[in-house]
Order: C-alpha cells, then structure tokens, then sequence
C-alpha cells in the first residue's frame, strides 16, 4: 500500500478501474457471442479483472494514507460506487 502511495499509483487504479467498466458496458456486448465460442476462460477473466482492481482499491482505502493520498481519485471512485447501486436498482 504504501509503495502505491508513494508512486501515486491510485489514480492509476482508479482509471484503470473506470475503462474496464467503461469496455465492459460499451465494447463487451459487441464481441461477448466470439469470445464465449473461443472459451469461456476469456470471457470470465475480462468480467474478473474489473473485479479485482475494484477488491484492491477496497482493501487500499483502509488505510488514512491512501485515501488522503488522492481526493481527485476518491470522486471518482464515489461516482463508480453510485452507478453500481443504481445499477442494482
């Protein structure tokens, strides 16, 4: 966490974050029927790496530096987290 902080690093994250949300919203539907007939594996880890950036972030914003580290990046992650809850709806 703390290398991640020094680096700068979470800003990253959270972009990294946003366009796998944004590619899996707008690009994945488009190619979803090719990939699930390739292997199901491919499929799997496009909708797993969204996941897993989102699990790291979580376990990164425990800590008081990391979220005092980047306010801009918090917004967005707020903004990220408010589309999900409405997508639950």
């Amino acid at each position: 966490m703390e290398s991640f902080v020094t680096h700068q690093k979470m800003e990253l994250l959270v972009k990294d974050l946003i366009t796998a949300e944004t590619w899996k919203l707008k690009v994945f539907p488009l190619i979803h029927k090719e990939v699930a007939a390739l292997s199901s594996i491919k499929s799997y880890m496009c909708m797993y790496h969204e996941a897993s950036i989102c699990n790291l972030l979580e376990v990164m914003l425990y800590h008081k530096t990391a979220c005092e580290s980047s306010d801009d990046a918090l917004v967005e992650i707020i903004d990220y987290c408010y589309r999900k809850f409405l997508n639950l709806n």
